[in-house]
Formats: structure tokens, C-alpha cells, sequence
């Protein structure tokens, strides 16, 4: 009979295998999702515009810009709403304040908020913006 740590071990593997799994099958259908998409979109922008005289719709299709996707209006907000990570925020506001040490950190609207020690044990506030990284003060 195995002893509880072979089967621990088992099951652990088995975990990060099923892990491994379920991240290769998520990847394949991102894509197949991305790849629906922007068949749709192109085929919806050939639907769109009639082809009813041959030499106007011909510059007209030339000259509509194929809408994007679901998908990808999508990651343009997601990417417009990204805020760097707290450990960044972290490492812009111990640049402007090198030898400090980090007290904590908080978020406060669009900026992060570090509380930083000095050498003398002066306390400061440094205020991160979250979107660009820019030390506001």
C-alpha cells in the first residue's frame, strides 16, 4: 500500500497536469472565438455595401474601414482602463525617494497613494498616477 506522501504527490501532479490542460484548451479557443470574429466582422462589411454599380461600390469598399470585432473593442477599452500594478507604483515612488522604505500602499481614485519612511523617519506620501506610472508629487 503506498505510504500518504506518494499519494499526495500523485494528486498533486495530476492537479498541475489537469492545470496544464485546461490552459492549452483555453488557448485553442481564444482562437477559434478570435478567429470567428473577425470572419464575421469581414463578412459583415461585405454584406453591408451593396454591390450595385460595380465601379463606385468597388472605391466604396476600398474605403470603409472594417469595424472591429467584439473582441477587440473589447481589449481597446480594457487597455484604456489598465492601471499599472501596485508593486510598479511601488518602485516609481522609491525612485524618487531612494534609501526610504516602503510603509504601504493604497489606491485613491486614479492614483496610488505610497507611504514611504525616510532615513530621519520623515513619513511621505507620494501619489502614483495608476494609468501612466508618473510620480504626481
Amino acid at each position: 500500500m503506498p505510504n500518504l506522501n506518494t499519494l499526495f504527490s500523485l494528486h498533486s501532479r495530476a492537479l498541475a497536469y489537469i492545470a496544464l490542460i485546461m490552459n492549452v484548451i483555453r488557448t485553442i479557443m481564444v482562437g477559434f472565438i478570435l478567429t470567428a470574429g473577425l470572419l464575421f466582422t469581414s463578412n459583415a462589411a461585405a454584406v453591408a455595401v451593396p454591390n450595385l454599380q460595380p465601379e463606385k461600390s468597388v472605391r466604396m469598399e476600398a474605403s470603409i474601414a472594417k469595424p472591429a470585432g467584439p473582441e477587440i473593442r473589447h481589449y481597446a477599452q480594457r487597455k484604456a482602463e489598465s492601471r499599472i500594478s501596485a508593486s510598479q507604483a511601488k518602485s516609481a515612488a522609491q525612485r524618487r525617494y531612494p534609501g526610504a522604505k516602503f510603509v504601504n500602499i493604497k489606491v485613491v481614485g486614479n492614483a496610488y497613494r505610497v507611504r514611504l519612511q525616510q532615513k530621519n523617519g520623515r513619513i511621505v506620501d507620494v501619489s502614483v498616477d495608476a494609468r501612466t506610472g508618473r510620480v504626481r508629487n
